[in-house]
């Protein structure tokens, strides 16, 4: 029997230092990886930096363009304003002129009857000087020449001369001030033109940097999820080690008391071996967004740089549709600041990429996850029970379009939450 108990003795010891060598190889390749994702993060943050301090510098001409354009539309809205006032001045000016047409033709009236006056007293001699003028100028130099013409037809005669030169003065003026705003507008519009092209084509550029910003975003997101997946499992992993330790322990411990009592003829199994790990089926889980079933993504979907984790429900209005509770738990974790609750090709950080969500522990390693909402009914500690509205579908954090996304796990890994339903 000692001999048994002895035996007994050597394979519990021998069983803990075997698993403990079998995890350590794990451990190690994790924590290579770890390192790996560390300084991937490192080289992704630096990328992140650059691009967005390229960014913030090309904003800044942007808007500086943005400002040369406004001033330059403001410049074009006063010479519309300096071309409407030289209008009225004109149209006014136009006015005059018409008044001093009819004046100058009512002049003219009175100088032909003078003429026919001088006419009807025989004067022919200064009559054929009049009449045989080749122009109107031609006309008033000659007039004067007439000796018989009194004192008065003189007066009108210069009067005449007079009011022509303001009218041409005038019209040569306006038609001056006109042209030079017409010259000024063109200029005015195109320097528009010009900056307008130029901002487009900044506007072009400082997409394009976004877009690399946010493209290194995202890989730093992902490798920061991955880097925190990681250490869950890192944790995870001496947390078994530690379990599988004191199981040991407790079995020598057992054998030895069992020796020194005298011992039975019961056999051994090391605590914890052989536990199962599969994921739970059938759970009777609730349908997390009711009356909507569409599924854009699978479980396991390929995403490019690594498979997605959970299901996405979606549905043409399903943009504020009730997210209710799977099951009953507590609520141990949830993100209500994210804002930019908006169809994006990237993640805006909030929530690790999550935006707005709750996250339900219901016991026995299970747990449930909802993201991308829009808002929340729930907090941190509450108790929720089935059914319970949780909040509502959104398209925060890193999310294309309105959307839930449905994430389960059990002991930590995530599996297909349709093996729920």
């Amino acid at each position: 029997m000692k001999r048994f108990v002895s035996l007994l003795l050597i394979c519990a010891f021998l069983l803990a230092g075997t698993a403990v060598t079998v995890l350590a190889d794990s451990i190690e390749e994790l924590e290579a990886r770890q390192e790996e994702l560390a300084q991937q993060a490192e080289k992704y943050q630096e990328v992140l930096d650059q691009k967005n301090a390229e960014v913030e510098k090309q904003q800044e001409y942007v808007d500086a363009i943005v400002g040369k354009v406004q001033t330059v539309n403001e410049e074009i809205t006063v010479s519309h304003q300096k071309i409407e006032e030289l209008d009225k001045e004109i149209n006014k000016k136009q006015e005059e002129i018409d008044q001093k047409n009819e004046d100058i033709e009512t002049n003219m009236n009175i100088l032909r009857r003078r003429i026919k006056t001088i006419y009807i007293a025989g004067d022919v001699s200064s009559l054929e000087i009049i009449l045989g003028a080749k122009d109107f100028t031609d006309f008033l130099d000659k007039v004067q020449l007439v000796k018989s013409v009194s004192a008065h037809d003189e007066e009108l005669i210069n009067g005449i001369r007079e009011q022509l030169k303001v009218i041409s003065e005038e019209k040569d003026a306006l038609q001056i001030d006109k042209l030079e705003l017409e010259r000024e507008e063109q200029n005015l519009k195109d320097k528009q033109k010009e900056l307008n092209d130029l901002l487009e084509e900044n506007k072009d550029t400082l997409a394009n940097l976004q877009e690399a910003s946010n493209e290194a975003l995202q890989k730093l997101t992902i490798n920061e999820e991955q880097l925190a997946g990681l250490s869950e499992e890192i944790q995870e992993y001496y947390r078994k080690q530690k379990e599988e330790q004191e199981a040991a322990e407790r079995a020598a411990a057992e054998a030895a008391a069992a020796a020194e009592e005298g011992g039975s003829s019961g056999s051994y199994s090391p605590a914890n071996a052989n536990v199962p790990v599969n994921v739970p089926t059938g759970g009777g889980y609730v349908w997390p967004c009711p009356g909507y079933y569409l599924l854009t993504s699978q479980f396991e979907e390929w995403r490019g740089y690594y498979n997605h984790g959970a299901i996405d429900i979606a549905g043409g209005d399903i943009m504020g549709a009730v997210v209710v509770a799977a099951a009953s738990g507590t609520v141990v974790s949830t993100c209500t600041e994210c804002v930019h609750n908006w169809g994006k090709s990237y993640s805006c950080g909030c929530g690790g990429g999550y935006g707005n969500y709750v996250w339900i522990s219901h016991g026995n390693g299970k747990e449930t996850i909802y993201a991308h909402l829009t808002s929340l009914t729930v907090s941190v500690g509450e108790t929720v029970s089935a059914g319970q509205v949780l909040g509502y579908v959104g398209s925060t954090g890193h999310s294309t379009g309105a959307h839930l996304h449905f994430e389960c796990r059990y002991n930590g890994e995530r599996y297909d939450p349709m093996s729920e339903f």
